[in-house]
């Protein structure tokens, strides 16, 4: 069964920048906490689940689907009729496919037949639908409802504009009463109230060639050539790709009298169903899936899932990856943030080892035949047990990397052996591990360490990194004694070479962050005067003002992980913040960089903007300005969370065909997102993780990969802990996982 991211600066920069900001009035960080919650309720999760011949179907294949008479569901394939009976499909009985199996197909041809004559003979009718004593009729001719022994056109109006449909390719009646129709047109429908309202792809219409529709108590489907969409409560639900459809071609659907549609595909029958659920549900849904399919050695490493048979979570074998310090980091944070939320022992248990997970990955490097100075971080972790990974990362590798990248680092053993000679480790760290290692390590300290020994554990962690990078000349230096290919925050570099001008935003307040972290943790003052000379003398505060990254919004190509490790920065760099000058200079660069993220409706991002800016205001030259956010930003964090997908298998789906579709950038970029603005909403696209790009219309994954849904705790118990969310004590029975 199938259920279911150049120039000189000069040093006289500080003073210019005081006299900007001078006044700058900014409220404490605790008003962030000041905000009434927004109460979120139960809400209806869809869930897929598709069925092949595995099932029980005789071919997948499937014609028709409808209910029978006593609500159970029928399929039509090339071989032969089935019912759907206890979770698989068994075959009818010759007895049962004469009666009464046989008489919940052809219900359009036996209308059609009952239909006056010759009446029909001038139409080709595709659909019939009657309510009430109206009959209407979809027809390749037009749209058409019959008036005594004659066919009226239908021609509806909404305002100015008015439709004379042809190929009309379906036609249904809701719950309501009301008359829905599709053609190549758009969809209409006919109010209760007898006026008509008008969708295309301006009007969110996500398709328009149409195959079926089908009417239920919760909104109206309809089947298209490529993907299956959903109306219900003024809005418009794309349903494409693997996550949703076993096949995109969707042929009939029928839908029951809970609410579930069933369809049928070439590739066999899938159906969506709602299932009432709670954000906690969700939350505690994830949490399941990471300890079931997702943890990696006995560190308990939090990565992705390899299946070894598409789609079938049962086969899956979590494996490392490039950015496993990064991902461990986010994760730690999520469970710091979940036990601030909860004071729930089994999250500080969680977070107590995540600490000490990612801790490992500066404590392995050190020894063995190629050891890294003090303070040197692993991008990963493996077993010796397991295969070499250095038969991956060959010079081969390194060479075929730099041909695409002149700065590329050839460094070899890739992955040396430690001391111990129980694991590989990988060099060549990055600058967005380290934002992940500092992200965790101090939200872990501020949430979960309560003793000084807690805290002392975590200074123990941290001094050695920031000395690494001090010591070096603020790059992070690999076991072959030179700076590895991302991770340098030189003024020199940053400021002075134009290799380097697009990190200049971004690199500056990394550094200026890290060595905040560790005057934070230590109390070392030594940290704190670093960060105030690169701040003020070398322009960092100023550079993320004006540039947190190479070119900002949806219109650039951009580079969606460049503002989620931004954002990471912003939320600690803000909040321990209390110089007037330096919080207006980061002040305004977050609000600059919200107003571009706002688009995607991103939680992660929403929420920190939150926590940094509420309740506060900044004053400069032209006025004053106040940074807290609007409504909707709570509302589209909500909205993201509520529709998170529970599928986290990475299938191939697309939005490009879409005629909702608004390009950005460069048509050739396959970048783009909806008319009104705003990116897809994340159960209509690919991207799960907040450091993926989710104005990317394509996904060519082949359902070999399962993520883990860390990115939505970390941003549903963020804004648990910041107050910003709290949830109705109802619970819903959310019932079984996805499966496939």
């Amino acid at each position: 069964m199938i259920t279911f991211g150049s120039q000189f600066v000069p040093r006289c920069v500080g003073a210019l920048v005081f006299l900007i900001v001078a006044g700058v009035g900014l409220a404490d960080s605790s008003a962030a906490e000041a905000t009434e919650p927004l109460r979120v309720e139960p809400f209806e999760q869809h869930v897929h689940t598709a069925y092949d011949t595995d099932d029980g179907l005789p071919a997948n294949d499937v014609l028709e689907i409808a209910l029978g008479p006593s609500g159970q569901c029928y399929a039509r394939t090339l071989s032969g009729l089935v019912r759907f009976s206890e979770g698989c499909w068994v075959r009818v009985s010759d007895d049962e496919a004469a009666q009464p199996a046989g008489r919940v197909f052809g219900g359009r041809e036996r209308l059609k037949s009952s239909l006056p004559s010759p009446l029909t003979d001038a139409l080709t009718i595709r659909d019939v639908a009657v309510h009430q004593g109206e009959t209407v009729v979809a027809a390749e001719e037009g749209l058409f409802v019959l008036r005594g022994e004659a066919w009226e056109p239908v021609l509806p109006q909404m305002g100015n504009r008015r439709w004379a449909p042809v190929d009309v390719r379906a036609v249904v009646y809701d719950g309501e009463g009301c008359l829905w129709f599709a053609a190549p047109q758009g969809v209409g429908v006919r109010r209760q109230d007898g006026r008509w309202q008008l969708f295309t792809g301006a009007d969110g219409l996500p398709f328009n060639d149409f195959t079926c529709a089908a009417s239920g108590q919760r909104g109206v489907w309809f089947g298209t050539t490529n993907g299956a969409m959903y109306y219900r409560d003024g809005e418009w639900h794309f349903r494409q790709g693997g996550r949703w459809l076993i096949d995109n071609h969707v042929r009939d659907i029928v839908v029951d009298p809970d609410g579930t549609a069933w369809m049928a595909t070439a590739g066999g029958v899938s159906i969506i169903e709602s299932r009432r659920m709670t954000l906690a549900e969700k939350a505690a849904f994830y949490e399941a899936e990471i300890e079931k399919h997702h943890r990696r050695t006995s560190f308990g490493y939090v990565n992705p899932a390899d299946l070894r048979v598409a789609g079938d979570r049962g086969t899956a074998v979590p494996t490392y990856s490039d950015n496993d310090g990064f991902n461990t980091g986010l994760y730690l944070a999520a469970m710091s943030h979940a036990y601030a939320a909860t004071n729930d022992v089994r999250y500080r248990t969680s977070a107590d080892r995540a600490f000490r997970a990612l801790a490992f990955l500066s404590e392995v490097t050190q020894g063995g035949e190629h050891p890294a100075p003090p303070g040197f971080i692993a991008r990963n972790v493996v077993p010796t047990s397991e295969a070499d990974p250095n038969a991956i990362y060959d010079l081969a590798y390194d060479l075929r990397r730099q041909q695409a990248d002149t700065l590329w680092k050839v460094i070899q053993p890739r992955c040396p052996v430690d001391a111990t000679g129980e694991w590989y480790w990988k060099c060549d760290s990055s600058s967005d591990e380290l934002d992940g290692h500092f992200f965790g390590y101090a939200t872990y300290f501020d949430l979960v360490c309560r003793s000084d020994e807690q805290k002392e554990a975590v200074r123990v962690v941290v001094k050695p990194i920031i000395d690494h990078l001090l010591a070096h000349g603020f790059t992070l230096v690999d076991h072959d004694g030179t700076p590895t290919r991302w991770a340098r925050f030189a003024p020199d570099d940053l400021n002075r070479n134009p290799a380097w001008s697009e990190e200049r935003g971004l690199n500056s307040y990394s550094m200026l962050t890290y060595l905040s972290i560790a005057h934070h943790v230590t109390g070392e003052e030594r940290y704190h005067e670093v960060y105030r000379k690169l701040a003020f003398e070398e322009g960092y505060a100023m550079n993320g003002m004006t540039q947190p990254k190479a070119l900002s919004g949806p219109q650039s190509v951009g580079h969606q992980p460049d503002d989620n490790m931004a954002f990471l920065n912003y939320y600690h760099l803000i909040r321990y913040e209390h110089d007037p000058v330096l919080l207006s200079m980061y002040q305004e660069a977050i609000r600059r960089h919200w107003q571009y993220e706002r688009l995607e409706r991103n939680p992660f991002t929403n929420f920190i903007y939150a926590a940094c800016s509420m309740g506060k205001t900044r004053r400069d030259q032209w006025g004053e300005d106040d940074l807290s956010p609007p409504p909707e930003c709570f509302g589209d964090a909500v909205e993201t969370l509520r529709r998170y997908p529970l599928d986290l298998i990475e299938w191939p789906m697309s939005n490009a065909h879409r005629t909702d579709l608004v390009v950005v950038g460069e048509p050739s970029e396959g970048r783009g997102g909806r008319t009104d603005g705003y990116a897809f909403q994340i159960d209509e696209r690919h991207e799960t993780y907040w450091d993926w790009d989710p104005w990317k219309l394509t996904s060519s994954a082949n359902g070999t990969r399962l993520r883990s849904g860390f990115h939505y705790l970390l941003a549903y118990y963020l804004g648990r802990s910041h107050g910003f969310v709290s949830e109705s004590q109802e619970t819903a029975d959310a019932g079984g996982p996805p499966r496939r």
